[in-house]
């Protein structure tokens, strides 16, 4: 069963979504980015370990700065977590638990069709929800699918692709340089 959770930030300035990443990141953990233009997907350590709805609302407040904002938790793909926000404040959220019934808060923005987004939502699994849903906001469905987990498992069986950014270390932060990626000493894009 999938489990996984992202954050995207609709941002075309690359220089201020990695900002924002290094912002986000824990001291000592890692988060890989992945900017598929206008969005930037976020795939951090820490809110993926801690599942807790309130930190990730807390990241996604603070992404929505840079502009739209979305971001995804599922858990066993039987519970999603999901929410909107834009200029820093959080629009929309809904949380459904196997078991209980689903929880919203405020209501789907109005450029969102409010009847496609609830259909998206009672999906099953939760990893088809999420797939919708991202179709919904013009969010890659395949970014919005992995969580960070995922992309460690492919960066350590060295299929990562060079479009991913790493941030491990404040040292590898201030060396990266668009569009080479960096790991240590080794540079390993083009």
């Amino acid at each position: 069963m999938r489990s996984f959770v992202n954050l995207h930030v609709r941002s075309g300035d690359a220089d201020a979504a990695r900002r924002l990443v290094g912002k986000l990141r824990s001291e000592g953990l890692a988060s890989y980015a992945v900017m598929a233009e206008p969005w930037l997907s976020v795939y951090d350590e820490a809110l993926e370990a801690e599942e807790d709805p309130s930190l990730l609302n807390a990241a996604l407040q603070e992404a929505s700065r840079l502009g739209r904002a979305a971001a995804f938790m599922v858990h066993e793909d039987e519970d999603l977590y999901w929410a909107l926000a834009e200029e820093g404040k959080l629009l929309y959220a809904y949380q459904a638990e196997a078991g209980a019934a689903p929880r919203r808060r405020g209501a789907p923005p109005p450029w969102l069709d409010e009847e496609a987004v609830r259909l998206a939502e009672e999906g099953q699994p939760k990893s088809a929800s999420v797939r919708a849903l991202a179709a919904l906001l013009e969010i890659e469905p395949e970014h919005a699918l992995v969580g960070f987990a995922d992309l460690l498992r492919a960066d350590e069986e060295s299929e990562l692709s060079e479009e991913v950014w790493i941030f491990e270390d404040e040292e590898a932060f201030l060396a990266m340089s668009t569009p080479s990626l960096k790991r240590g000493d080794e540079d390993v894009g083009s």
